[in-house]
C-alpha cells in the first residue's frame, strides 16, 4: 500500500501566493499523484481550479455554512471551488471540541474529507470516535523540529493505529523528513504521513519529496 502524503504548506513565506502556485506547478511534474494532497493557506484554494490533477486541501474550515460569517471558510465554499477536505484542529489552530463534532458530521453529510489533527493518545481516543476521514497525530513539542515522531515515540504510533483501526485512518506527523520516518509509520500501522517544514522549508522541495516517495 502507498503511503498518503499530506503536505501541510502553513504559511511559510516560500509556500503563500505566487510561491504557492510555484511549488504546485513544481509537484504537478510528479507523474504519480493518487496518494498525494496539498494543505495549502485558505487565500491559495482558488488554485484548485488551476491544478485539476492535484489534490489541495485547506488547512482549517469552519461549521457554518453560507450567510453573515465574516471571515469563515464554509466547507460548501471550498467544495464550489473543487477542494474536497481539509485539515482540521492543527496544533497551531486549536478547536473546541463541541465545533469539532459539527463539523465532522457535517463533512460526512457533504461528503468532505477531515483530516482531524490530535496531540495525545487521550485525543485520538476521543476524536476517532467520530469517525473523520484521517485522525494525524502530532505531538506538538515535535512540530517543526528535527526529530520525528517515528524515532522519539514509536511506541505511540503503534498505539493510535490500534485506536484508529476500524474507524479512522491514521496520519503520522511531527518532525517527518526521511523516506526512514515514512516507513517505520507504516510499518507501524499508519496511512500515511502529514509533513511541513520537512519539504516546504526545503532548498528543493521537489527532490524531497519525490525521496520521501521513493523515487516512485
Amino acid at each position: 500500500m502507498e503511503p498518503e502524503i499530506f503536505i501541510n504548506f502553513k504559511h511559510y513565506n516560500n509556500a503563500v501566493g505566487t510561491n504557492s502556485e510555484k511549488l504546485l506547478a513544481d509537484f504537478k511534474s510528479i507523474k504519480n499523484q493518487d496518494s498525494l494532497y496539498y494543505c495549502v493557506a485558505e487565500t491559495d484554494l482558488y488554485l484548485q481550479k488551476s491544478f485539476p490533477e492535484l489534490h489541495i486541501y485547506g488547512q482549517h474550515v469552519d461549521s457554518n455554512g453560507y450567510g453573515a460569517f465574516t471571515g469563515s471558510v464554509s466547507m460548501e465554499s471550498l467544495l464550489d471551488l473543487g477542494v474536497k477536505g481539509s485539515l482540521l484542529n492543527h496544533s497551531e489552530k486549536r478547536v473546541d471540541s463541541s465545533i469539532i463534532e459539527s463539523i465532522v458530521k457535517k463533512s460526512k453529510e457533504l461528503g468532505f474529507k477531515i483530516i482531524l489533527c490530535v496531540e495525545n493518545l487521550d485525543e485520538a481516543e476521543k476524536y476517532s470516535k467520530l469517525e473523520p476521514a484521517y485522525i494525524a497525530y502530532e505531538p506538538p513539542e515535535l512540530i517543526g523540529g528535527d526529530i520525528s515522531v517515528s524515532t522519539a515515540r514509536p511506541e505511540i504510533i503503534g498505539q493510535a493505529a490500534e485506536i484508529c483501526k476500524g474507524r479512522t485512518k491514521l496520519l503520522v506527523g511531527a518532525g517527518v523528513k526521511t523516506k526512514e520516518d515514512v516507513d517505520t509509520s507504516m510499518a507501524l500501522g499508519a496511512a500515511g504521513v502529514l509533513i511541513a517544514s520537512g519539504i516546504i522549508k526545503n532548498a528543493k522541495p521537489i527532490n524531497r519529496l519525490v525521496s520521501l516517495m521513493g523515487n516512485r
